[in-house]
């Protein structure tokens, strides 16, 4: 009786364990294994972004100064044909997250003459290929793509 009892309660209550293989056994791959990663990743410098993010000027004689804090993000190439997670895995940093930089520069104006003293983002630069592999098979789907990581500042100074 004992016996019957343990058989009876087994079949009507599966654990778990035995309900998840069955699943993984009954699942089936659909279409191709496709992945893309990142080949040829290197860094190739640094580069000073086009945009001013600070300002300062004035008629001298002065010091135009510049002290601030900016949180900058991540630069990507146009139309790069792989995830933010493969670039991120590729280039070794977060390309979603931002970075903070800061911003601390001074120029002294000579007596008479106007000058502006601009601050714009300095970027580490990595130039990389992206790479598709389907079925085994892999073959270079893109050349010559970058991404810029903000590093700190450059700064340009005119005067009239």
């Amino acid at each position: 009786m004992g016996l019957l009892g343990m058989t009876t309660s087994a079949q009507a209550a599966p654990s778990a364990e035995h309900t998840s293989i069955a699943s993984v056994k009954s699942a089936k791959i659909v279409g191709p294994i496709e992945f893309k990663r990142l080949i040829n990743v290197h860094s190739i410098g640094t580069s000073c972004g086009k945009p001013v993010i600070a300002s300062a000027s004035g008629r001298g004689k002065m010091t135009l100064r510049i002290d601030d804090t900016r949180s900058v993000g991540t630069v990507l190439s146009k139309h790069i044909d792989a995830s933010k997670g493969v670039i991120s895995a590729g280039v070794g940093w977060d390309v979603t997250k931002s970075h903070s930089i800061t911003v601390s520069g001074a120029k002294e104006v000579p007596s008479g003459k106007y000058g502006t003293l601009n601050a714009h983002t300095k970027y580490a630069v990595k130039k990389f290929d992206v790479q598709l592999s389907i079925d085994g098979k892999t073959r270079t789907i893109q050349k010559g793509k970058k991404a810029y990581k903000p590093i700190g500042v450059c700064f340009t100074y005119t005067q009239k």
